[in-house]
């Protein structure tokens, strides 16, 4: 399995448009797995098409990037929670070469594949598993929440596809981020990938790419990282 760790859907800019072409074509056939929203951002099947159905904003805006690779959109499927079951969502993850899983909340992504029934069918998988932001997070063995408005720092179990490193979505020079990776880095001892919105990861095998403007921290830059905080830290309270 080819794994593409990303912050949205914009793989088909420069920073990642060569790399991409490598696993994206006219003949790959992609399935969209959009199960990352919270109860109170789509709670039936109406508001799921109003949402994700043809010709609205979040439909283009996860399937735009696709068609920069000669992908049609009728070989890009959906799994819609509202209307698949177990037999109609599995049959649709075998045909498919792309798995692409959104970006929202990871806990609710991870409860609804149970739902389903097809998170083992998810994690043998062997084709090109991508994922936008908690997409990105759910593919680690474990990883962790940065404080913001829906979550406290916290950790959650993954579905235990890569390991041995975590990463940092949606990354920004600012007080929460580094506090965040500094945080991880102690209590974990992994790395911590810090992925800028422009960046992102691919892990093929053994080869480990970073696209874009992402990069590694670990134990040897936690100096470094400290010292980044505290001048943030002056810089906004004088203290």
């Amino acid at each position: 399995m080819i794994h593409v760790l990303l912050n949205l859907s914009n793989f088909d800019e420069p920073w990642a448009y060569g790399s991409m072409e490598n696993f994206l074509n006219p003949s790959s056939k992609v399935l969209i797995v959009p199960l990352s929203y919270s109860e109170g951002w789509i709670t039936d099947g109406i508001e799921w098409k109003e949402k994700y159905g043809k010709g609205t904003d979040g439909y283009e805006e996860i399937v735009r990037p696709f068609r920069s690779f000669g992908i049609k959109d009728r070989s890009i499927k959906w799994i819609n929670y509202y209307e698949d079951d177990e037999t109609s969502a599995r049959r649709k993850i075998q045909e498919a070469d792309v798995l692409f899983f959104t970006g929202g909340y990871p806990d609710w992504m991870l409860q609804r594949l149970y739902d389903l029934g097809i998170k083992e069918d998810v994690q043998n998988f062997d084709g090109v598993m991508m994922g936008a932001s908690a997409g990105a997070m759910i593919q680690l063995d474990e990883f962790h929440l940065t404080p913001q408005e829906d979550y406290e720092y916290q950790y959650y179990e993954g579905l235990a596809l890569i390991g041995g490193f975590d990463v940092e979505v949606h990354y920004e020079e600012d007080l929460s981020h580094i506090e965040a990776i500094i945080r991880t880095i102690e209590d974990t001892g992994k790395p911590v990938i810090a992925m800028p919105n422009e960046s992102g990861v691919i892990i093929d095998g053994q080869s480990f790419e970073l696209l874009g403007g992402a990069f590694v921290l670990g134990t040897n830059e936690l100096d470094e990282l400290y010292e980044a905080y505290d001048a943030l830290k002056y810089e906004y309270t004088g203290y």
